[in-house]
């Protein structure tokens, strides 16, 4: 009977720990299934690394280049700058003489044989450079009204951005004195087309032109001025018609209705 119990707790004992094994075993699987996704995940985070310090590296490498470039325009600024105001002072110079008045003090005149700067040096503050120019697109649409705002909806440069190509007006970002360019074109019709257009300074005309063509001979014509007024900030210019049109006012590659406008000095 003895034996018989110490059979029996053996066969127990022996399977009892085949099953720790198996658990054991099941657990250290576990273990290292998750160790190999863990390296995994990691292996993959350092290749992205790689990735950003190489991309990193690329954009220093182009960032150097461009500072490279930065410093040498500045350079090539430094050295054009003092040549330039020698330059001016050298022209103011050679184009002045002194002669005494005739209450013996010293005056500055014109040097023989040489003109007076004619060009305004130009002043460190960007907003010295003010320009524009723009043109009609096409045709405008005929017989146009006394007081017709012309809308010159191409432009081409417009330094200071003060002129406006929605409405047609320039408003003056500084003040100064300002050169304004303005054209018309027409083009023969059945009958004699002619058009009137006026530059307008917040709304007080400042200048004009006329012009007019023929009778279906096949012909086109186009005048144009130039004025130039003192202009404060915020004054609006601008052009419009001064009666009423006969006709489209032309405008197309062959000749353009225009309005341009520069700042001369401040």
């Amino acid at each position: 009977m003895a034996l018989l119990f110490c059979a029996t707790l053996h066969v127990i004992f022996s399977i009892a720990s085949g099953l720790d094994a198996d658990i054991w075993r099941v657990e250290i699987e576990k273990r290292l299934l998750s160790l190999e996704q863990f390296n995994v995940q990691l292996q993959e985070e350092n290749a992205n690394l790689r990735s950003l310090i190489l991309e990193t590296q690329r954009e220093n490498k182009l960032l150097k280049g461009e500072l490279e470039d930065v410093v040498k325009r500045v350079s090539k600024c430094e050295e054009v700058i003092p040549r330039q105001e020698e330059d001016t002072q050298n022209t103011v110079v050679r184009a002045t003489d002194t002669r005494l008045s005739d209450d013996g003090n010293e005056v500055l005149t014109k040097g023989k044989d040489q003109p007076g700067p004619r060009i305004v040096h130009p002043d460190s503050n960007p907003e010295s450079a003010v320009a524009f120019y723009g043109y009609l697109s096409q045709n405008s649409a005929p017989n146009l009204p006394p007081h017709h705002s012309m809308v010159y909806d191409t432009v081409i440069i417009n330094r200071g951005h003060g002129y406006n190509k929605g409405d047609g007006i320039f408003i003056a970002p500084v003040a100064g004195v300002y050169a304004f360019h303005f054209s018309v074109c027409v083009i023969d019709g059945p009958e004699i087309p002619w058009a009137s257009l006026e530059i307008t300074l917040n709304g007080n005309s400042l200048g004009s032109i006329f012009e007019e063509s023929s009778v279906s001979r096949g012909e086109y014509h186009c005048s144009s001025t130039l004025v130039i007024s003192d202009v404060h900030v915020g004054d609006h210019v601008f052009i419009r018609t001064h009666t009423t049109t006969r006709g489209h006012i032309h405008s197309s590659p062959i000749g353009r209705t225009s309005f341009s406008g520069w700042l001369l000095y401040r």
